[in-house]
């Protein structure tokens, strides 16, 4: 068991460093990737929120999950119809991941900041990483409304540092046959 699980998280480790290097030698081809995978998986994730709504008993359903699942859908739908109908619609669908991504920034960062007044009302230790990351996240928001399209390919090597580094760190793991967890006292 211990031999598969080792030969797995080096086949594994190994294919997210070439992941992540690629994402340096041609970041657009990757980008572009990216934005159809995440696009297809909005697209099951509003299909799944739909058959969440009908599938849970009548008296604990929640209009939201149905609406939510049908926008989703719907937009995942418009945005590959677009990528693929046109020469064009590749860029409209990259900015329009850029800005859903740049909006959730911007809500993160809005409650980094909130969450790091409520740990200094209580004397919390190290709550300035709280606004440090609040305030890094509006920085990062701003960066990608601003140019979404750019702000896009920046996302994408950040992801290619991402899958770098943690490709490593599994191959590290995986070679010396421990998890890299404390042991329980």
């Amino acid at each position: 068991m211990y031999s598969m699980n080792r030969t797995t998280g080096i086949i594994v480790s190994v294919i997210l460093m070439i992941l992540g290097l690629l994402t340096f030698l041609n970041p657009f081809s990757l980008g572009v990737g990216l934005s159809y995978i995440i696009t297809i998986g909005l697209g099951i994730y509003g299909v799944s929120g739909i058959v969440t709504y009908f599938r849970v008993p009548r008296e604990h359903r929640n209009g939201w999950t149905l609406a939510n699942g049908i926008i989703i859908s719907v937009l995942a739908v418009l945005m590959l119809w677009t990528a693929l109908g046109n020469s064009y619609g590749t860029i409209q669908m990259v900015s329009t991941l850029a800005f859903a991504i740049g909006f959730m920034s911007l809500l993160g960062g809005i409650d980094q900041i909130k969450a790091f007044s409520m740990l200094r009302r209580y004397s919390v230790p190290g709550a300035g990483w709280m606004l440090t990351s609040g305030i890094l996240n509006l920085i990062l928001t701003a960066i990608i409304l601003i140019n979404p399209v750019l702000g896009w390919f920046g996302i994408t090597m950040i992801w290619g540092i991402y899958l770098t580094m943690s490709g490593l760190v599994l191959f590290a793991e995986s070679c010396s046959g421990t998890r890299g967890v404390a042991p329980a006292v």
